[in-house]
């Protein structure tokens, strides 16, 4: 379990609540969206299945979950943690990297529709900061080929 870096008696402490399960917008709105079984699995050392899962890219962030803890840890530690080993196994979806290839490219994760900002009264949107980003990008990486971390 090292590979998850995760509290694992909180995690089962986790798996057992539910306090949050209420509040949790992929919860109320997907069917079939269970993340306490996710957890629970965690905890039995059965996470492997759940990586190529998309209910590990059905969690907002919203962090709703961890304001809602009596732990204050919330589910969303274990769905990060699944979807960083994920993205380092290339099992991530391709809708996730088509969005990082995006944003690596643009510096924005979507083009803004530009009707409906006309419509509402909206000014035009900034350009991109593509450019910008891509320097940062290249300098991390540079950074990582020379042994920083």
């Amino acid at each position: 379990m090292l590979e998850l870096n995760l509290n694992m008696k909180l995690l089962e402490m986790c798996s057992k609540c539910g306090a949050c399960y209420s509040i949790c917008p992929s919860c109320t709105h997907l069917p079939g969206y269970d993340p306490r079984q996710v957890v629970a699995d965690i905890v039995q050392g059965k996470f492997e299945k759940w990586l190529s899962s998309s209910s590990i890219w059905q969690c907002l962030e919203c962090h709703y979950c961890l304001e809602m803890c009596y732990q204050h840890y919330g589910f969303e530690n274990a769905m990060t943690a699944l979807r960083t080993i994920a993205t380092k196994r290339g099992l991530n979806p391709p809708q996730v990297k088509r969005g990082w290839d995006m944003f690596a490219k643009t510096g924005k994760l979507g083009e803004p529709a530009l009707p409906a900002r006309k419509k509402f009264g909206l000014p035009e949107p900034s350009k991109s900061g593509g450019e910008e980003l891509k320097k940062v990008l290249d300098a991390l990486k540079d950074r990582r080929g020379k042994g920083h971390h």
